[in-house]
Order: structure tokens, then C-alpha cells, then sequence
């Protein structure tokens, strides 16, 4: 598969608004040549469009190019694998929540630990999953969709944008905490469901929510619930599961940046207030938010807990579920 290479160096993809600062190094000797942050993921998806926000701001800060290096493939897990025993210590990964799925739904079939092989960075940005409906579908509430869901012989079918998902195995989460009988029907992206979802030939979806946004505002489609602790500021309307069916449920995809675990703590430490300051520049967070996310800062041990926390989730929804990667 072709790779495809961005090279981001402190005259090029310059971002309005974003300050040049002096280069610096964090540790004697570093950065030594260019630096690498591998994307699991094709050009010009969220992962994609993130690494290259954070590359500008480190090329900035360290005086060397950052090259933003697309290396797709197994669900992310070839660049994975590349990170996690890379040795050279210019190497880094950003990459989203299905790094933690895909290590829950894959089990003791990787070639490396999430855990044990990725030194944390920082968290980037997060973004809300919502549940759909169909405008043929009678329940104007998350509530009452759950409740004719379990009234009906075999539920109710809710598609996914594919098996091993964030999407898909968020729904999992959704069907143990409400007890709601939902028919997955996995197809291959956003973009491959929409026609069936539009027709009525599956009832409901659960997904991010860039494509969908238009189908409600024309009534094709209800939101009916965010998958996220809080509402959002520009939904104010849309109730989340928690105060609603399911208390305490809280599922935001995340993206973020790691390195090897043997990376040095200053080369962390400065990574993390790159990736920070990327944040704080406003014409970014405003790019973030027009594609449906929110800016999410952070410090490298709340990125950690992070970790650890979805760690637990997953395998115990994957285990319950007994949802896999087909």
C-alpha cells in the first residue's frame, strides 16, 4: 500500500494565528533529525488533519521538519506496531480511541501492549457519538426508542460504520447498559450506510456526527440522544444517555499522541506542551470544532488514566458482549 508522506517544516501548512516560537531542546541532543508522527489511518480523516495541526507547532518549537507519515492498515495496528518498537526517539503515533477497541476486541493477538509500550503524550480532541432513527421510526425520545425496542420480536436494527469500530462496539456498551435488543448490521463507513439508513431498511444508527447533521435538519432523520456525559454546547437540546436511560454513561471518541515507552520524560514533557499550545491557538480549535469535535488539552498523566480507563471498559464490553472484529 502507497504511504502517503506530509513533510511539515516551520515555513509550510502555516496555521493563521500560530506563533513561531524559538527553537528548543528538551534534552541534550534532541531532536537530531527529523521528527515522525505516524497516522494508522489514510490522509484526510480526523487522525490525519490532527497530526498535521500538532506536526506545524513541534516543527515550530524544535527547529526540525516533522514528517506526518500515513501508514493504514489492520485497523491501525500496522502503525501501531511501528511506534510501539520504534528505537530511534523520533518517532510518534497519533491516533484515536480504536487503539483501545481494537487491543479490547483483539486480545492477546497484537504485537504489542497499550499499556506497557506507549508512553502517553497528550489527548487532543474528543468527539460525541449520537443515536438516530429513521423518521418512519415511532419514538420521539432515547427513552421511548428503547422501550419499543425490547417490545418488538428481535429489536430493533441499528447499523455501524463496521465491526470493530468505536461506533460498534459503543452500541455494544449502549445494548448492556438499557438492555435494549439491537440487530447490528456493520457496513463499511458512514457513507455505505447512509442509503439504507435514508430508506428505512435499518432503523437506527449510532455514530459520530458530521454526516448525519443535515438528514435531521430536512427530517429524514431524528437525533434522539449524545453518546457524551454532557450535552453539547451547539446541540443544547439533545439529551445525553446518561440523564436519560443510562446513568453515569459517558463514550467520547478521543485522539491523541504517544510515543514509545522508552522515550525520554523532557521529550514527553515537551511534546505534551506542544500539543497543548496547538490547542490554545484559536484558528485551530475553531477548525477542531467545525468538524464536530471539541479541543481536549491535557497533562500526560490525565492521558494515562485515560488509557487505563478504556482499557477496563472495553474488555469488560468486549467480554460481555462478546463483540468481534469480522
Amino acid at each position: 500500500m502507497r504511504r502517503r508522506i506530509l513533510l511539515v517544516g516551520t515555513a509550510t501548512l502555516a496555521l493563521p494565528g500560530l506563533a513561531i516560537a524559538q527553537p528548543a531542546s528538551p534534552t541534550p541532543g534532541w531532536p537530531a533529525r527529523p521528527i515522525r508522527i505516524l497516522v494508522g489511518f489514510s490522509a484526510g480523516g480526523a487522525t490525519d488533519i490532527y497530526a498535521r495541526m500538532v506536526a506545524e507547532r513541534v516543527s515550530a518549537a524544535f527547529g526540525q521538519p516533522a514528517v506526518v507519515e500515513n501508514r493504514p492498515g489492520a485497523a491501525g495496528a500496522v502503525a501501531n506496531e511501528l511506534v510501539a518498537r520504534a528505537t530511534d526517539g523520533h518517532t510518534f503515533l497519533m491516533t484515536s480511541s480504536s487503539l483501545s477497541v481494537g487491543a479490547a476486541l483483539r486480545a492477546g493477538q497484537l504485537p504489542y501492549d497499550v499499556l506497557r509500550d506507549f508512553a502517553p503524550i497528550a489527548l487532543f480532541a474528543t468527539a460525541t457519538n449520537g443515536i438516530y432513527v429513521h423518521a418512519s421510526v415511532p419514538a420521539t425520545t432515547i427513552g421511548a426508542f428503547v422501550e419499543l425496542a425490547r417490545s418488538r420480536p428481535g429489536g430493533i436494527t441499528m447499523a455501524s460504520p463496521g465491526s470493530g469500530t468505536t461506533a460498534h462496539v459503543t452500541q455494544e456498551y449502549f445494548k448492556m447498559r438499557t438492555r435494549a435488543p439491537l440487530a447490528h448490521v456493520p457496513y463499511r463507513g458512514s457513507g455505505t450506510l447512509m442509503p439504507d439508513l435514508l430508506s428505512g431498511q435499518v432503523s437506527s444508527v449510532l455514530d459520530n456526527l458530521p454526516p448525519y447533521g443535515e438528514h435531521v435538519q430536512a427530517g429524514r432523520l431524528r437525533l434522539l440522544a449524545v453518546t457524551s456525559g454532557q450535552r453539547l454546547p451547539s446541540l443544547p437540546d439533545v439529551p445525553t444517555v446518561a440523564e436519560t436511560v443510562a446513568p453515569g454513561f459517558d463514550v467520547v471518541s478521543w485522539f491523541g499522541l504517544l510515543g514509545p515507552s522508552a522515550t525520554p520524560a523532557p521529550v514527553l514533557d515537551a511534546l505534551n506542551a506542544a500539543s497543548n499550545a496547538t490547542l490554545a491557538d484559536a484558528t485551530v480549535a475553531a477548525r477542531i470544532r467545525a468538524g464536530g469535535a471539541e479541543p481536549a488539552p491535557s497533562t500526560r498523566d490525565a492521558f494515562s488514566e485515560l488509557l487505563r480507563q478504556e482499557d477496563r471498559r472495553w474488555t469488560e464490553v468486549v467480554r460481555v458482549s462478546g463483540a468481534r472484529m469480522e
